[in-house]
């Protein structure tokens, strides 16, 4: 099957309809829904970037555990500029464009100009990627940061060793976003190596990229760990992450059929749980006695903690979202029943697409240094969220670049088809994939229609 030529996005008339439906999409949204009041970790949110324009600078989250500091310290900049940290929800819709045509061109890169159409079309369109535009979470803002230092990587590995600085730095602007991004350097370094592992410009690239992250991520990490003295990387969350996933009470979580809902339900858990411990003002106190105690759960209920790691990933894949349970919540009350249940269902359909048209394509298309930091993210970000507490929020930027490699199927189906059946070892890594991804997604479907 012949591909057309790649030409600039510029120049594609199909990129521009999709650019201008998926902005409209999400500015009509929160034209039409500008002030929905904040929930939980929103509020948060809020809370610390009114401390931090009030001169506290990054402070511990209500009961001890230190959060990233870069989407509060956004939401602060947003307030001092704008009035209102709330305003950040604009400048996201305006940074979808941006989104967007990163993942038009990382997809085009995957699988040519069809590809690129696709997946510029499954972001624009997607209900939950617009729903987390116009919210006060971090995800959008990090899926954002990730294609980014992607297809930094890529331009790194063109050029010169100091180009790998600007993935590194990119990377460590992750990191500053969410702390689970904390050990995932490494993966960019091995797409550095891929294929040029003798080569002494890869290796220069490596520290480069390593000295960008550093630049980005250390004079945050070393003032914080001086005020607090304790080691802070950019967050202290483990130990509460722990109490979450790791407690005498069920994974918790907080999706609509299968999560902690209400202050209700909370409480229950805590009184049914191991107490915390007590916060005096230092979070780094505090976590490392919040770590203490969830390894020594662990230790004392080894069978539990293994069996429950399939629990914290069905609650990842769950293909519901956080719309899900806003809309069964009825706070989009204009939306009438059928409307309701359209966007449920398609959600449900992009997250399949995601997840189970993204991994045959991964599989299927699946050739160079891209599939191989790609699916390292994957797994990375699978594994700490198994081993701690799991959350379909947590899986929005792994749709992101599922997304990507979907559109690469989506696109040249039968070739990507082929390409699997004819290779044996990629027939059964498939089988196996889908073996694993199937149960674990289809776990938690029908909590989203109850």
């Amino acid at each position: 099957m012949s591909e057309a030529p790649p030409i600039p996005w510029w120049r594609d008339r199909v990129a521009w309809w999709a650019l201008l439906a998926g902005l409209w999409l999400r500015a009509a949204t929160l034209a039409r829904w500008p002030q929905t009041p904040c929930i939980r970790d929103e509020c948060t949110y809020v809370n610390l970037a009114e401390r931090i324009v009030d001169g506290e600078g990054m402070t511990a989250a209500s009961g001890g555990w230190l959060w990233a500091p870069g989407y509060p310290a956004v939401m602060a900049a947003h307030d001092v500029l704008l009035g209102q940290p709330e305003a950040i929800k604009g400048s996201q819709v305006a940074l979808s464009v941006v989104t967007m045509l990163l993942a038009y061109t990382l997809a085009r890169d995957i699988g040519g100009r069809g590809a690129a159409r696709w997946a510029v079309w499954l972001y624009a369109l997607s209900p939950t990627f617009v729903f987390f535009t116009v919210s006060m979470w971090s995800e959008w803002l990090y899926l954002t940061l990730l294609l980014g230092s992607l297809l930094a990587l890529g331009w790194a590995r063109r050029g010169g060793l100091l180009r790998g600085a600007l993935p590194g730095a990119l990377v460590g602007l992750c990191v500053l976003l969410r702390g689970v991004a904390t050990y995932m350097l490494p993966i960019f370094g091995v797409g550095l190596l891929w294929g040029r592992w003798r080569s002494g410009r890869a290796w220069g690239s490596v520290v480069a990229l390593a000295l960008g992250a550093a630049l980005v991520v250390g004079p945050y990490a070393t003032r914080t760990s001086a005020r607090y003295e304790g080691r802070v990387i950019s967050d202290r969350t483990l130990g509460q992450m722990m109490w979450l996933g790791n407690n005498d009470f069920p994974p918790m979580t907080f999706d609509w059929g299968n999560g902690t809902l209400t202050q209700q339900d909370y409480t229950r858990a805590l009184i049914q749980g191991r107490p915390h411990c007590p916060f005096q003002g230092d979070p780094t106190v505090w976590d490392d006695c919040e770590v203490r105690k969830g390894v020594r759960w662990i230790q004392e209920h080894p069978d539990a903690f293994v069996q429950r790691i399939p629990l914290r990933l069905a609650q990842l894949f769950n293909p519901h979202s956080f719309l899900t349970r806003h809309l069964k919540w009825g706070r989009w009350k204009e939306l009438n029943e059928a409307m309701g249940r359209g966007l449920i269902l398609a959600t449900v359909g992009w997250s399949l697409t995601a997840i189970l048209g993204g991994t045959a394509g991964m599989v299927g298309r699946g050739r160079s240094w891209r599939v191989v930091v790609m699916g390292g993210i994957l797994l990375y970000h699978f594994a700490a969220i198994g081993l701690l507490a799991g959350l379909s929020r947590y899986r929005v930027p792994l749709d992101g670049l599922w997304l990507l490699w979907a559109a690469a199927l989506l696109a040249s189906p039968r070739p990507t088809l082929q390409a699997i059946w004819d290779a044996p070892w990629r027939f059964l890594l498939t089988v196996i994939c889908f073996a694993v991804l199937v149960p674990l997604t289809l776990r938690f479907l029908p909590t989203g229609f109850q």
